[in-house]
C-alpha cells in the first residue's frame, strides 16, 4: 500500500525564523523521492512536518487527496526511520521487527536478518541495527515511509550493503519514499526524483539526471557536481552553435546566442593526444578506481579522472581534451547574477571569462 503524497506551500518556522518556505512537492506512489540540501536547508524539519512531528505554520500535506495536515502522527500511517536505529534495547531482532503486531516473517529475508532474529541489537553490527529499523518501519505497511539520514551513520563499507538491501525492500514493498541525505550521490543514485533544498525553499526538483545534467540554476549545478564556471559567447557558424573554451571551440547542442557559462566538470575532459591542449599537472589523487587530477593550462587550474592504471606526478606534461555534450550549460538568467555564496565545496571557484582562452 503507497499513497501519492502531496505538500502544498508548506512553511515552518522557529522563533519568527522560517525553517521552511512554501514548499510543494508532490510524490508519487510506489516512488522514492530523495531530499538533499546543505545542513540547515530544512530537510528534517520538513521529514518532521510530513510524519506529524511539527505543526506547520501553514500550508497542507495531503495523502492521495485527504488532508492529513492536523492529523498526528500515529493516525498518518507513516513509517519513520531515524538515523540512531532506536530499537528498544531489551528486545530480539524478532521482536523488535514485530512490536506492536504480528510479525511479517517475510522481511527477514530480504534485509538478511533471517540468522539473527534471536540477537539483542546489542549483538550485531550497526548496519544490522539499520537493517531492523527499516524493517520495523516496513512491518506496519506504511502510506510513505521517511529515512532521515539512514545510511550517515554506518562506514562506507556497511554504508554499501545497507544501501542495496534499502533499495531491494523498498522495491519489494513498493511504499512511497522521501529519503533525506546529505550525500549527494546518495540523492543522485538513490531517488527516482530528487529535491534539493536552499535556506528552506526548494532550489530544484527533477530526475537525478536532470537535477545533474540540466540544472536550473547555478547553485544546483554546482551543488551536485565540482566544475569550473566559464563565460563565453556562442555564435552560429553554419548550423552550428559554436563557444571557445580553454580547448579550442566546441559545438553546442543547445541552441543559443551570445552570452553563455558554461560549467567544465572532471567528467567532460580526458587525456588526449598530443594535438589536444597542453596541460601540467600539479597535483595527484589516487583512489583505487580512478585517478583525480588537478591540472594547469593557460593559468587556469582545472580537474579530470584518468585511468588508475597509468602514473602521473607532479610536473607531468599532459594533453587534455573536452566532450562538449557532457559540458554543463547553465541558465542564461543566471549567468551574470548569481552569488556563489553557498557552494560547497567550491565557493570560491572563479568565473573565467573566455577573453582567457589560452592561444
Amino acid at each position: 500500500m503507497s499513497a501519492r503524497v502531496e505538500i502544498r506551500n508548506l512553511t515552518c518556522s522557529f522563533a519568527g525564523r522560517a525553517a521552511i518556505r512554501d514548499i510543494s512537492l508532490a510524490l508519487a506512489p510506489g516512488t522514492t523521492t530523495t531530499l538533499v540540501g546543505a545542513s540547515g536547508s530544512g530537510k528534517t524539519t520538513l521529514l518532521r512536518c510530513l510524519a506529524g512531528l511539527l505543526t506547520a505554520d501553514a500550508g497542507q500535506v495531503l495523502f492521495d487527496g485527504r488532508d492529513v495536515t492536523s492529523q498526528p502522527a500515529e493516525a498518518r500511517g507513516v513509517g519513520l526511520v531515524f538515523q540512531s536505529y532506536a530499537l528498544f534495547p531489551h528486545l530480539s531482532v524478532e521482536q523488535n521487527l514485530g512490536f506492536g503486531l504480528d510479525v511479517r516473517a517475510e522481511l527477514a529475508e530480504p534485509l538478511g536478518l533471517t540468522a539473527l532474529l534471536a540477537r539483542k541489537p546489542s549483538q550485531i553490527s550497526g548496519g544490522e541495527r539499520q537493517r531492523v529499523a527499516l524493517g520495523r518501519a516496513l512491518a506496519y505497511r506504511p502510506v510513505l515511509l521517511l529515512l532521515d539520514e539512514p545510511l550517515a551513520a554506518l562506514d562506507p563499507n556497511l554504508a554499501d550493503s545497507v544501501r542495496e538491501v534499502l533499495l531491494e525492500a523498498i522495491e519489494i514493498e513498493r511504499t512511497t519514499v522521501l529519503l533525506v541525505t546529505h550525500d549527494r550521490a546518495d540523492a543522485l543514485r538513490m531517488g527516482q526524483r530528487v529535491a534539493l533544498l536552499r535556506s528552506g525553499s526548494l532550489e530544484q526538483t527533477g530526475t537525478p539526471r536532470e537535477v545533474y545534467r540540466t540544472p536550473r540554476t547555478e547553485y544546483a549545478a554546482h551543488f551536485f557536481g565540482p566544475g569550473l564556471p566559464w563565460d563565453g559567447i556562442a555564435t552560429r557558424t553554419g548550423s552550428a552553435v559554436m563557444v571557445d573554451t580553454p580547448f579550442g571551440a566546441v559545438a553546442l547542442r543547445q541552441d543559443i546566442l551570445g552570452p553563455v557559462r558554461l560549467l567544465i566538470r572532471p567528467e567532460a575532459l580526458s587525456l588526449a593526444n598530443e594535438a589536444a591542449t597542453p596541460a601540467v599537472v600539479r597535483r595527484v589523487s589516487y583512489e583505487g578506481n580512478r585517478c583525480r587530477i588537478a591540472f594547469e593550462t593557460g593559468g587556469l587550474e582545472l580537474q579530470m579522472d584518468a585511468p588508475p592504471g597509468r602514473e602521473f606526478a607532479r610536473g607531468d606534461r599532459i594533453h587534455v581534451s573536452v566532450d562538449a555534450d557532457l559540458l554543463v550549460v547553465l541558465p542564461s538568467s543566471t549567468t551574470h547574477h548569481e552569488s556563489h555564496v553557498g557552494l560547497e565545496p567550491l565557493a570560491s571557484a572563479p568565473v573565467v571569462p573566455a577573453s582567457r582562452v589560452p592561444a
